[in-house]
């Protein structure tokens, strides 16, 4: 899947605040999910754990 991400930092410095931060780790996380689901479903090696 694609992901159309726009983040608006809102860290000081050029540095990540903890907004941002949560984005990435929400995005990864719903990536991880959809990578799952997806070899589940494409009877990828990770399926038999979900049946």
């Amino acid at each position: 899947p694609q992901y159309n991400i726009e983040i608006n930092n809102d860290g000081t410095n050029g540095q990540i605040g903890p907004a941002a931060l949560k984005v990435v780790y929400d995005l990864g996380k719903k990536a991880a999910a959809d990578f799952m689901q997806q070899q589940a479903r494409d009877g990828g090696r990770l399926s038999g754990a979900y049946r």
